[in-house]
């Protein structure tokens, strides 16, 4: 306060007490006066002191309120420029927009504040989707998920929405604010990624159908000739020229090989794991009957080196996966006796199952081919292989999610390791 105010304040409150003296006392006392003034003069200046603090106050509040409306503003600036904004009551209808829901939607602000949101509605959701969001909303909770909408040329786009509800004083609900972003690209890529998927299950699905007949048909002929070389035999004497007799055998053989092949053509087209239950196996014991189940069975030794688990597997397709990996170590072992040794390693996701074997092993240029189908790594002429074994291994070890490798040496055999997920798909 001046000093000019100071005097002012002091002049008034002099001629008061002079005046209130002179009413009150027949004899005026300056002494008394002077204390009055002094009393006064306090009691003003408490006053102005305690003015002067809540106008201090007051400037700290107001500048702690500008700064959080400049935060409130930033926060809005930068919300704006993310996210398709509007604000509605509590029946739905537009009471605010930003830039960026009119740029989507096509619409003015001018066209937008009033009505409903419903002018945006599409026949993508039923009214349950929207009975079920009202439901949420209505009941004070945040509520999320996609909504195709229709801009206003009529055109479908994606908005991943949040609606969040706003509350007065009492509790009560006045307003919702909408909050989202512009998903049609994902969700054009997803429709795409679908429609593919479900072109390559058809095209799958034909080929397998198509292998299965084409195999079927196949095995008619061949089983006429060789009925037809069976009654040849029959009634061949017995003095028949030795070459006829071998072109007869030469001609069974070849039937027996084709025959091989059609039967490894249809085991392929049905080997898949995709719509196959799982079941619970005991890997070691499992090893041990479909050892048993081989035309070459006590050729060979089976080494356990440690404790094999228990997976999750449909046991049918792992039936023809561990007959496959075991046949070929018997039929193309060069040993005096066929060792094949069995151990299993973990890591996060997967077990590693390897089958090894002691046979003549495979070159390294050979093995980066052995799981193409019709592929035959051994030219032997007298081992009977179709090349379809491994290649029907390796698709039902990818669908089941899994991966098979070779790992080998000449001379010093061939190990196959295929993983198994620990947590395996529902669906393979």
């Amino acid at each position: 306060m001046s000093e000019e105010t100071i005097k002012e304040v002091f002049d008034i409150i002099v001629n008061m007490e002079v005046v209130r003296a002179q009413k009150e006392q027949p004899e005026f006392d300056e002494s008394d006066a002077s204390s009055s003034i002094v009393d006064a003069l306090n009691i003003v200046t408490v006053a102005l002191e305690d003015r002067q603090s809540e106008i201090d106050n007051l400037k700290e509040t107001n500048k702690e309120l500008l700064i959080s409306l400049q935060e409130v503003s930033r926060y809005q600036s930068a919300l704006d420029i993310s996210s398709i904004v509007s604000i509605g009551d509590q029946n739905g209808n537009i009471t605010y927009v930003n830039d960026m829901f009119c740029q989507i939607s096509g619409y003015e602000k001018e066209e937008l504040i009033g009505q409903n949101h419903n002018i945006l509605k599409s026949d993508q959701h039923k009214r349950i989707f929207w009975d079920g969001m009202w439901q949420i909303i209505s009941q004070g909770n945040i509520w999320h998920n996609e909504i195709m909408n229709l801009n206003k040329e009529g055109i479908g786009y994606w908005v991943d929405t949040t609606i969040v509800p706003f509350f007065n004083s009492q509790g009560e609900i006045v307003s919702y604010l909408s909050m989202g972003h512009d998903i049609t690209k994902r969700k054009l890529q997803e429709e795409e990624a679908r429609e593919y998927h479900l072109q390559l299950e058809s095209i799958n699905k034909n080929l397998e159908d198509f292998a299965h007949t084409v195999s079927h048909d196949l095995k008619s002929p061949l089983n006429n000739a060789k009925g037809l070389v069976s009654i040849i035999e029959a009634s061949m004497s017995e003095d028949q020229p030795a070459e006829v007799k071998e072109y007869l055998s030469l001609l069974n053989e070849t039937n027996d090989k084709m025959r091989s092949l059609i039967d490894g053509i249809l085991q392929y087209s049905k080997a898949s794991g995709r719509d196959a239950k799982l079941d619970r196996i005991l890997l070691e014991p499992f090893i041990q009957e479909v050892a048993n189940t081989l035309t070459a069975k006590g050729k060979a030794k089976l080494i356990f080196k440690n404790t094999l688990p228990e997976i999750s597997y449909n046991e049918t397709v792992l039936k023809q996966v561990v007959s496959n990996l075991m046949s070929n170590a018997i039929k193309f072992n060069d040993k005096d006796q066929c060792i094949i040794e069995f151990s299993s390693r973990m890591d996060d996701h997967y077990y590693h199952i390897s089958i090894a074997d002691n046979g003549p092993g495979v070159a390294k240029e050979y093995q980066e081919d052995m799981f193409k189908l019709f592929n035959k790594v051994n030219k032997d002429t007298t081992k009977d292989s179709s090349g379809v074994g491994l290649a029907t291994v390796k698709k039902i070890i990818n669908e089941a999610g899994g991966n098979i490798w070779v790992d080998s040496t000449l001379g010093h055999g061939t190990k196959f390791t295929f993983t198994v997920r620990i947590k395996p798909k529902v669906h393979w």
